[in-house]
């Protein structure tokens, strides 16, 4: 190993846990302790970081952050390490969930890289292989689906030898290992929402869903919040919809077909998990006749851009941002820990909200 990979290792051992033990270093990095005494010497006439008995410790990183260098600018101190993060899009749910991320790494002082699979099941397992290879320290990845017993995407991350999070998906536990998971309690978020529309008179809800790991919380949720209804009055209508064709973000005929039922079953209200059919649902609720919300509610599940519908939607929003920034954080922790330390695999799940607008509240 070179001087410089050793002080690049010696640096990121500091950064990570904030002090270091010679020996132990020393062992792990396969040099003697005479070796890495001088890397200490030599780092610590750089100001990189305090020699003491045994070892060193590392420089506070507001020291470090107020450093300047000769031109009077701040330096920020060299990344730590670097986390990547696979998810199915850029472009819907998951653009405010990196975001989430590259605040946590820029406050944990880590790189982010971040690659995108158009919800391909060969995609994930290329990006995953490729960050893997490319020498990531930990890896945040969202399946486009459930991973399947034994596949060679869950071979892949059991074995990589590195901290890996699932992100708005969980694992069933035989199939878990030492795979961490933080994800929206989805189950919470349809219930949240049919316990709204009942405050508001409804007793006639329907549910509607495209394809979606999403789906099989919602359900759930809803199920359960129906069934605390009176039974003599409540109603539920649970239809699953197609996958849209290509380009499309809402199918206006099933769409139309679903309000059919609605009416002749005496529903009065909907939830539609997704901004774009929420919206489509809602203009031809509006084409009807029906107003909204006095003759008909419609909430959507995601709240991307419920707020713009022609009637603003009542919306579930995941907590998106608080996703990616604890699943960085759970990745983190994990590189922080020492190695020999035990530890419980933690499986988070967050709770979404409710944002109440004009397409579900009476006014007055």
């Amino acid at each position: 190993m070179t001087a410089a990979a050793r002080h690049d290792a010696i640096l990121r051992e500091l950064e990570l846990r904030g002090s270091l033990t010679s020996a132990v270093l020393a062992a792990r990095l396969g040099v003697t302790p005479m070796t890495l005494w001088r890397d200490l010497v030599a780092l610590e006439q750089r100001g990189l970081l305090a020699r003491v008995h045994g070892g060193a410790i590392s420089l506070a990183v507001a020291q470090q952050q107020s450093r300047e260098d000769g031109s009077g600018a701040r330096v920020r101190p060299r990344p730590v390490a670097t986390i990547g993060m696979i998810v199915p899009t850029t472009q819907y749910y998951f653009p405010e969930v990196i975001r989430g991320a590259s605040q946590a790494a820029h406050e944990a002082n880590c790189r982010l890289v971040v690659g995108a699979t158009n919800y391909s099941s060969q995609e994930e397992f290329r990006q995953a292989e490729r960050l893997i290879a490319s020498g990531v320290d930990a890896l945040m990845i969202t399946p486009h689906d459930a991973i399947a017993e034994s596949s060679p995407l869950q071979r892949m991350l059991e074995e990589a030898g590195i901290p890996v999070v699932m992100v708005e998906r969980s694992v069933e536990d035989q199939l878990a290992g030492r795979l961490e998971w933080v994800r929206t309690d989805h189950a919470h978020g349809a219930e949240v929402a049919v316990r709204h529309l009942a405050q508001q008179g409804h007793r006639a809800i329907a549910l509607a869903a495209r394809p979606a790991a999403t789906v099989a919380g919602l359900d759930a949720g809803f199920r359960r919040a129906m069934a605390a209804m009176d039974p003599a009055s409540a109603l539920g209508l649970r239809r699953d919809l197609s996958h849209p064709r290509i380009g499309d973000n809402a199918d206006i005929a099933e769409l139309g077909d679903l309000l059919d039922d609605c009416v002749q079953q005496g529903i009065t209200a909907a939830i539609l998990l997704g901004d774009a059919d929420a919206m489509a649902f809602l203009d031809l609720v509006l084409e009807r006749g029906l107003r909204v919300p006095e003759d008909f509610a419609v909430v959507a599940y995601d709240d991307e851009v419920a707020a713009f519908a022609t009637v603003p939607l009542t919306a579930v929003a995941p907590p998106k941002h608080e996703l990616g920034h604890t699943a960085l954080r759970l990745c983190v922790d994990q590189l922080k820990r020492p190695a020999a330390s035990a530890h419980t695999p933690v499986r988070m799940a967050l709770l979404p909200a409710l944002v109440v607008r004009d397409s579900s509240v009476r006014a007055g």
